[in-house]
C-alpha cells in the first residue's frame, strides 16, 4: 500500500512555459493545480473568480490561444477544472489583459453602457466568452451568441442586457477589433514554440492531491510512461478528474496527460471509417468537415454535452474511458458500432465498443494500455439514426437517460440506452424484434422490461423506464414522420 504524503513531502513539479496576457512565463508548478488555482494562488490575478469548481457556472472562464492545424484558435475554458500544465506553449489570456478601468475593452464598455452588470461576480467569466466567440467568428448570429454563453451563469442581472451587448458587439465589432495588438504579436511566437516541459522534484509544505503529473512529448513517450506506471490514471480533457479532484478530494498517485499529444489530436479517414485521436475535443468533432459529412448525429450530439468552454477541452476518448453509464455520447457510439484502438508499449488491438464496458464504471482497459483513438464505420447514407437526451436543463446538464437508434434497409436495426443500467447497453430484444411492421407502442414496453433502472436525483426508476418508451415513440414519429 503507498504511503500517504505528508506536509514536507518531494513532489514532483511541472516547469512549464507560456504566455500571459501577451508576456512570456517559466513557472515551477505543483502538480496537478488548475488553471484557476494558478492564476489566483500563483499569479495573484484575481479577476478570474471562482464559484462551484467544478466547471457548471463559468464564473472562472478565461481563454486560451494555441496553435491547430495551422491557425491560431482562441477558445474559452473553465479555469477551475483546467490543468494548469496543459498551458505549456499556449497563450492564457484573463480579463485582467482585456482593459483598463481608464480605458475599457470594446466588450467591457458594452456591458456597462447596457447594465449588464450588478454584483459583478460573474462579469468575467461572461467578458471572457464574448471574448473568445468574437474573436473567432465576425458578426456572430444569435444562435452562435448564446452557445457562447449557455456555460455562464448570473444570478441577479437578467440575461437581456447582457445578450442586449452581445448583439451590439456582433454589429459593431469584429475579430480586429476585439483582439488586442498585443495577442496578435503573441501569435507568431505560438507556431514557433519548440520548449518541452520539465519536471522538477520539490518539497512542499503543502498538500496536494496528484503526487506527479507527467506530460508525454509524444506517443512512444506516453507508452513508455505506461510501462513505467501501468496503473496510473490518464487524463485527456480532465473535465472529470479534475471535478473529483476539487469537490471529492480524490487522490492520484499519478496523472499521465495524453491530451495535447499532436498524434492524439487527429480526425482521418480511411476505409475502416472515421478515426477521431483520443485528444481530439468535442468542438474539433463539431468543426471537422469529416464529422459534418459523415458522422451529422454524433455533431448534433456534441452541442448538447456539457458547455461551449468544457467541449473546448473535454474529449469522446475521456467519456468513453470515464465509462459513466449516462455517458452522453456512448449509446450514439454503440449503435454507430464504434471500435477502439487500444495501445501499449509493446502492441496494439481493436476491441469492440459493446465489448468495452464490463460493470459500472468498468471497462476492457488492461493495466499499461491507453485508448489511441476512435474508429467509426461510415453508415450507409440511407440509414436512419437518431439520438435522444432527457435531462433538466438543455446545456450544462448530465443526462436521466440517453438513447440512440440504428435502422437501416432491410430491416437491420439497433438500439442503445445509457442511464438505465450500469453500463450503456444495446437492447438485444430491439435488435430481434424489429421490422417495418412492428408494433413500436408494444415494441417500446417489452423493451423498457429488459432494462433495470435505478432511482437517484436524476430521475427513479419508474420515470427512467418511462423515458424509454418516450425516447422510442419519438422515434416511430421522426422515422415515419
Amino acid at each position: 500500500m503507498k504511503q500517504e504524503q505528508k506536509p514536507g513531502s518531494t513532489y514532483r513539479y511541472n516547469r512549464i512555459s507560456f504566455y500571459l496576457n501577451g508576456r512570456f512565463q517559466e513557472i515551477d508548478i505543483a502538480p496537478g493545480i488548475s488553471t484557476m488555482d494558478l492564476v489566483t494562488k500563483q499569479l495573484h490575478l484575481y479577476g478570474t473568480k471562482c464559484s462551484c469548481n467544478e466547471g457548471d457556472c463559468g464564473a472562472c472562464t478565461v481563454v486560451i490561444a494555441e496553435c491547430r492545424e495551422g491557425s491560431i484558435v482562441y477558445e474559452a475554458i473553465t479555469s477551475c477544472i483546467y490543468p494548469a500544465a496543459k498551458l505549456h506553449g499556449k497563450h492564457l489570456i484573463t480579463v485582467e489583459g482585456l482593459g483598463t478601468p481608464k480605458e475599457l475593452h470594446p466588450i467591457q464598455k458594452a456591458l456597462l453602457d447596457h447594465h449588464g452588470t450588478q454584483c459583478g461576480y460573474c462579469t468575467p467569466g461572461f467578458v471572457m466568452s464574448l471574448f473568445a466567440c468574437l474573436a473567432s467568428v465576425s458578426h456572430p448570429d444569435q444562435e452562435s451568441i448564446l452557445a457562447a454563453l449557455e456555460g455562464n451563469l448570473c444570478r441577479c442581472t437578467g440575461y437581456q442586457s447582457i445578450l442586449a451587448a452581445a448583439a451590439e458587439l456582433s454589429r459593431e465589432h469584429d475579430p480586429s477589433t476585439i483582439v488586442p495588438p498585443w495577442c496578435r504579436k503573441v501569435e507568431p511566437k505560438l507556431f514557433a514554440f519548440a520548449q518541452k516541459p520539465l519536471e522538477v522534484k520539490k518539497p512542499s509544505a503543502s498538500l496536494f492531491s496528484i503526487d506527479n503529473y507527467l506530460l508525454p512529448g509524444d506517443l512512444q513517450e506516453l507508452k513508455d510512461m505506461l510501462a513505467l506506471y501501468p496503473e496510473a490514471s490518464l487524463i485527456a480533457g480532465g473535465t472529470d478528474i479534475m471535478v473529483q479532484v476539487n469537490v471529492q478530494r480524490k487522490h492520484f498517485d499519478t496523472l499521465i496527460d495524453l491530451g495535447n499529444l499532436p498524434e492524439l489530436r487527429q480526425i482521418k479517414l480511411s476505409r475502416a471509417g472515421i478515426h477521431i485521436g483520443a485528444g481530439v475535443s468535442y468542438s474539433q468533432i463539431m468543426d471537422s468537415g469529416i464529422a459534418k459529412c459523415d458522422l451529422p448525429e454524433l455533431v448534433k450530439l456534441c452541442r448538447l454535452i456539457a458547455s461551449k468552454q468544457i467541449r473546448n477541452f473535454g474529449t469522446l476518448a475521456g467519456n468513453i474511458g470515464n465509462a459513466s453509464p449516462v455517458g452522453d455520447s456512448l449509446p450514439l457510439l454503440l449503435v454507430y458500432e464504434t471500435r477502439l484502438l487500444l495501445s501499449s508499449q509493446s502492441y496494439s488491438r481493436e476491441c469492440a465498443l459493446r465489448d468495452f464496458f464490463i460493470g459500472y464504471r468498468l471497462t476492457a482497459l488492461e493495466p499499461g494500455e491507453f485508448i489511441q483513438e476512435i474508429i467509426i464505420p461510415i453508415p450507409p447514407r440511407t440509414a436512419f439514426i437518431k439520438s435522444l437526451k432527457s435531462s433538466k436543463r438543455k446545456a450544462e446538464d448530465i443526462s436521466a437517460v440517453v438513447s440512440a437508434i440504428r435502422i437501416e434497409e432491410g430491416g437491420k436495426a439497433a438500439l442503445a440506452f445509457g442511464g438505465v443500467a450500469a453500463q450503456p447497453l444495446l437492447s438485444e430484444y430491439f435488435a430481434s424484434g424489429y421490422s417495418p411492421e412492428v408494433d413500436w407502442q408494444a415494441l417500446a414496453e417489452q423493451v423498457a422490461q429488459e432494462f433495470t433502472p435505478l432511482s437517484d436525483v436524476r430521475g427513479s426508476a419508474d420515470y427512467r423506464r418511462q423515458m424509454i418508451i418516450n425516447h422510442i415513440l419519438q422515434y416511430r414519429e421522426a422515422y415515419h414522420g
